[in-house]
């Protein structure tokens, strides 16, 4: 969303309230930050605790597809709506965004990090040396696609049908 951090290797380190610069712009209030255990009853229990700081929530951010739809259930049980976004990609995760639970998730391929990593590990059991990413960065980007059905001008993404064709899990 834009928003900075003091320092980025500590969790809800962000301003509270401000202006971000992500997508249009404008103002921003951090409600609540919670665990929700990457487990749905966890979502659910973060999303019941955060609403009880204010019931006027109107995006939730979820670090996986089972805690957003925690979180979708206590926001429904307490007679709410509000943008859920996520990350993972897997197949439960994109099959949330087709029916509307989640407004979009942040596609990983796990598969393509694994083949990666057992390359890595046969050609070092070979005698190579260490595959360096060729990217410049320090490690292997692997890619990642913003999966929705209700896209964002100016963001770019892909829909649940081709999300499903490059999903993973059951």
């Amino acid at each position: 969303m834009g928003i900075d951090v003091a320092d980025p290797k500590k969790n809800g380190d962000e301003a509270k309230s401000g202006k971000y610069t992500g997508g249009k712009g404008g103002d921003y209030t951090i409600v609540c930050n919670e665990a929700g255990q990457g487990a749905e009853d966890g979502g659910r229990s973060a999303m019941e605790k955060c609403l009880a700081k204010n019931p006027d929530i109107n995006l939730v951010y979820t670090i996986n597809e089972p805690t957003a739809v925690g979180a979708n259930a206590a926001l429904k049980a307490a007679g709410k709506q509000a943008l859920i976004v996520s990350v993972d990609g897997g197949c439960a995760g994109v099959s949330s965004v087709k029916s509307g639970v989640i407004g979009a998730t942040a596609q990983q391929y796990p598969l393509k990090m694994a083949t990666l990593g057992m390359e890595a590990i046969a050609k070092i059991a070979r005698g190579g040396e260490k595959p360096k990413p060729s990217d410049g960065l320090d490690f292997f980007n692997t890619g990642v696609a913003l999966v929705t059905d209700k896209p964002a001008d100016g963001v770019e993404s892909i829909d649940s049908g081709k999300g499903n064709s490059l999903c993973w899990g059951n």
